[in-house]
């Protein structure tokens, strides 16, 4: 081992050593030309630094190969990543392969066993011809060389072998590319070309395909050569087949980062995944949950059925909690902006943890820890026994919980002992606050889940109406929940739980059906047609059926469809554009009117707004709301107003509560509003007057 640096030395030492190697050292080049002078052929390998006081590893490496006996010895360069000048020049000097610093040294003993390994094979070989061809072979290591004026290309036996196809064809760039794994060939034809570009050296990690089916790794790099007048003429550059190399390193890493048993990353892998969410969490401003699970009373099941059993309860539940953290992530990329994901890992005996990124509604972690024990509590069959396992989850939230991973980290632990405390099979927030909250989130999920079934939904119509003459236009159908023999339960708290456990689908279905049924009941009673707006959630304008359905409604009630109308809002249309469209187009081809909700909160653009089939811009309230006293405001909502006209829509301003709201709005040009100046959202009953005016 030659290198000036002492503990590089004393490292390689140990780790030769513990490979039951032999090592001597030297401090410098003349010190190694002595030691191998002296040690007649007793060598088998010498790592060598390349930059060393007195005298360089280059110089030392062709002095070494010029001696008696040096013809033969492995020499393994040290150098600086991407030094690709001291590599060729190392290999000139007759080195056999190269390490680069800083020494990853696990891999570093992977490479030194397949290099002594090669070393042995080599050495059988000492009376070939073909010393050097067989030692690039052992190393895999193929050199080549590319005359940019001629386009031909020169390659070693190595490189012909690793690139494969016929072995009597000429030797081109382009046959070079063919061998190419398609999927690589453009970011390697990019590396290459703008090394070419910038007289530069380049250096690509890149697949290969062979004629056998097989696909190598292979690592290619290189340098670009010029003539006197700067003009790139001659490109160098070795090819190395490196499968194995990247076979044991995903190897080690697998070793290092997942668990045995479950096959789940575990506490180090989850801990850098949670580092790079909370900075995630910052720029997208949303929350991160830590959630710790912990199985209730597992060391009974190790003593009484044993350690075999217990590994199979830990390997079915870890299986059962992938499950529903991969469908929790899908549904998160699908209704979600930033979207939401979650993570799953093994962080001890009988211990898991998960990881939530982009939580924007933090009541959202109870629903998934409620979820999560019911994926635990089902019933397990192990061998020939049913088995009852119960957890207890401690959650932690970022940033209300802890600022980084070492407090998140604790308090999720602290959460997770109040859990057992109370007995198991249940969670708690590390805020008191957000456990009440769960809680109730938990009860408004169980109660809206019979809603329907019991009848305890209605719909209450709030009048929208021209801003100047006070004449009635339509309704805008609002959905209200009173639980039997409770308070009504507001749509800010009960509206997100439908969205998010499905239930808005079938909840939807109803507003539409309750909508048009009151219409025909209005009709039934001789009194004026009015168009209704009912709104719809991102989950039910993903509904492939949306369409047919309300259709069905409509000619099931014997409504005509232009006095239905669809409310949507921005983010909504605007998460896919493309299908947007397509399904607007399909909602209008019906007859039914569509309105974009809360305009101005989202994202679109007027080149955007021209593409979809629309009616009807509503101003958000939140713009309307000082409108009499913030000329920021007043220009927002006139802007709106123009942008509605400029594209024949009508614009409808919500939250009007004041004369003099209504007052600039009709000198603005608004046409409709609705709010509490006019009315309150009444039931059906109530608001009949509007109709009889």
């Amino acid at each position: 081992m030659v290198d000036d640096d002492d503990m590089v030395r004393a490292l390689s030492r140990d780790l030769l050593e513990d490979l039951g190697v032999s090592v001597d050292d030297a401090r410098d080049g003349q010190e190694a030309l002595d030691r191998f002078r002296q040690a007649q052929g007793r060598y088998d390998l010498i790592l060598l630094d390349l930059v060393m006081p007195r005298m360089d590893g280059f110089t030392v490496c062709s002095t070494i190969k010029a001696l008696v006996g040096g013809e033969e010895i492995t020499i393994v360069v040290i150098t600086a990543a991407n030094d690709h000048e001291s590599i060729f020049k190392a290999f000139e000097a007759g080195a056999t392969d190269f390490i680069t610093k800083p020494i990853n040294w696990p891999i570093f003993a992977q490479r030194l066993r397949y290099i002594l390994r090669a070393r042995e094979t080599l050495l059988k070989l000492r009376n070939s011809e073909q010393d050097l061809s067989e030692a690039q072979r052992i190393a895999r290591i193929g050199s080549w060389e590319w005359n940019l004026a001629s386009d031909a290309m020169r390659w070693s036996r190595e490189t012909r072998r690793l690139i494969g196809g016929d072995p009597d064809a000429d030797a081109t760039y382009a046959a070079f590319l063919r061998s190419v794994h398609p999927e690589d060939r453009a970011a390697v034809s990019t590396t290459i070309g703008t090394a070419i570009q910038q007289l530069g050296e380049f250096a690509v990690e890149h697949r290969i395909c062979l004629s056998t089916g097989e696909t190598l790794v292979a690592h290619t790099q290189g340098m670009v050569s010029a003539d006197a007048t700067g003009s790139p003429v001659r490109v160098r550059g070795v090819i190395q087949d490196i499968t194995d190399r990247k076979r044991n390193e995903e190897r080690i890493y697998h070793l290092a980062y997942y668990d045995d048993l479950t096959g789940l990353p575990n506490r180090d892998l989850f801990a850098e995944h949670l580092s790079r969410a909370l900075p995630t969490a910052d720029r997208n401003q949303t929350k991160t949950a830590v959630i710790f699970i912990d199985l209730d009373r597992f060391k009974r099941i190790n003593d009484s059925l044993g350690h075999t059993v217990g590994d199979q309860v830990l390997k079915a539940i870890a299986d059962r909690l992938l499950s529903y953290t991969r469908r929790s992530d899908t549904v998160g990329r699908l209704h979600s902006k930033p979207r939401m994901s979650l993570a799953l890992a093994r962080h001890a005996a009988d211990e898991f943890m998960i990881l939530i990124n982009g939580l924007q509604d933090v009541e959202h972690a109870g629903t998934i820890c409620g979820r999560v024990l019911a994926e635990i509590t089902r019933p397990l069959n192990v061998g020939n026994a049913e088995l009852f396992v119960t957890g207890s989850l401690g959650v932690a939230l970022y940033p209300a919980d802890g600022g980084d991973l070492n407090s998140l980290w604790r308090n999720a632990h602290v959460a997770l002992e109040h859990a057992k405390k109370s007995g198991g099979n249940c969670f708690r927030f590390y805020s008191l606050n957000m456990n009440q909250r769960a809680v109730e989130r938990l009860s408004i999920e169980s109660k809206l889940n019979r809603a329907l079934e019991k009848q305890e939904l209605s719909l209450h119509y709030q009048p929208q109406v021209h801003v100047t003459s006070g004449k009635l236009l339509g309704f805008e159908a609002l959905l209200r929940w009173r639980p039997e023999g409770q308070a009504p339960i507001s749509p800010a708290d009960f509206i997100p739980v439908a969205e998010e456990t499905g239930l808005i689908l079938p909840i939807g279905r109803w507003v539409v059906e309750t909508a048009c049924a009151q219409l025909a009941q209005w009709r039934s009673k001789g009194l004026s047609p009015v168009r209704i707006a009912v709104n719809l959630s991102a989950r039910q304008f993903a509904n492939p059926n949306l369409a047919a359905e309300i259709q069905t409604i409509l000619e099931t009630h014997g409504i005509e469809p232009q006095y239905l109308e669809i409310e949507l809002t921005e983010s909504i249309i605007m998460h896919d554009v493309e299908e947007a469209q397509r399904k607007l187009k399909t909602l209008k081809d019906i007859g039914l009117r569509v309105a974009v909700d809360d305009f101005g909160t989202g994202y679109s653009s007027m080149s955007y707004l021209k593409r979809f089939p629309l009616d009807i811009l509503k101003i958000d309230r939140s713009f309307i709301k000082d409108l009499h006293q913030n000329r920021t405001d007043e220009d927002i909502a006139k802007a709106i107003i123009a942008l509605s006209r400029s594209l024949n829509l009508l614009a409808i301003a919500e939250g009007v509560e004041t004369e003099a709201q209504r007052d600039i709005l009709a000198r603005l040009g608004c046409e409709c509003c609705q709010g509490f100046l006019f009315s309150r959202p009444e039931p059906a009953a109530t608001v009949e007057k509007w109709l009889r005016a």
